[in-house]
């Protein structure tokens, strides 16, 4: 009884220091497009996501292997990203700042397609397997109007290892780990099951067909062990471009079929 009083009261103090210091990030989101064979009827796909899906990493490489499968139709891909955010706040900003209308303004269009990419934050940063769950939900729901929408399943990176950027960061991570967590470092398997068990009729592209684990891959990643380098990354662009499904219209010609 004692020891659960100490946590929950370690925890609300943590939390009011989050409130006190804010938790809204000061740098913006960011939004890269990119158009490969180009023509009147372009078919249109949006990534959103954390800092995986920043600076055009994925470029050109997605746009080309999905155009390669349109047996060349034009693609035109953007990749909308929200570095640093966990889920929660990723929902939170994409909805105060960028309404349906005006992001698909943006991309020149409402997608055919959007894929989401996210995750990453939520695992180092331990916000709990709940909040991962809902709010992975709410960005899927956000878009309703768009019939095709897979989510990534969060991608193996090196949690146990990752150094967080200053101490007040470190201490309520620490913190978040042992209430949510159990104490763990690695979270990735607990929030990537508790969303299958949860939402098992969202559409899914898993992450272990790139890369399995993260332990005999450390070449791909950068020194912080949870970004990709930017040859990994354009690789992913190339895996996300075949592995993605695609529906199309009757009208475009057969499409190649997404290796499973």
């Amino acid at each position: 009884m004692l020891r659960e009083a100490l946590r929950v009261g370690v925890f609300l103090a943590v939390s009011s220091g989050m409130l006190f210091y804010g938790v809204k990030r000061s740098d913006e989101p960011t939004l890269d497009c990119m158009t490969v064979n180009g023509g009147a009827d372009d078919y249109k796909m949006l990534v959103v996501g954390e800092s995986w899906a920043c600076g055009g990493r994925l470029f050109p490489e997605l746009p080309r292997a999905l155009s390669d499968r349109l047996r060349g139709r034009g693609v035109h891909a953007c990749n909308l990203c929200f570095p640093g955010r966990n889920s929660r706040l990723l929902y939170s900003e994409l909805r105060d700042k960028l309404p349906r209308e005006k992001l698909y303004e943006y991309c020149g269009g409402k997608p055919d397609k959007i894929i989401f990419m996210t995750g990453v934050n939520d695992e180092i940063q331990h916000v709990g397997e709940n909040s991962y769950v809902e709010y992975t939900r709410k960005l899927v729901d956000y878009f309703s109007d768009i019939d095709d929408e897979e989510v990534i399943s969060i991608p193996r990176v090196n949690e146990a290892g990752f150094k967080s950027p200053n101490l007040y960061s470190r201490i309520k991570r620490g913190v978040l780990r042992c209430f949510y967590d159990d104490c763990e470092f690695s979270a990735n398997d607990r929030y990537r099951s508790a969303l299958w068990r949860d939402h098992p009729e969202l559409q899914m592209i898993e992450y272990d067909n790139f890369i399995e684990r993260y332990r005999g891959n450390e070449q791909c990643y950068t020194n912080d062990g949870v970004h990709l380098t930017d040859e990994c990354s354009h690789r992913y662009g190339t895996f996300i471009g075949k592995a993605a499904s695609i529906r199309a219209q009757t009208h475009n010609p057969p499409l190649a079929s997404a290796p499973r």
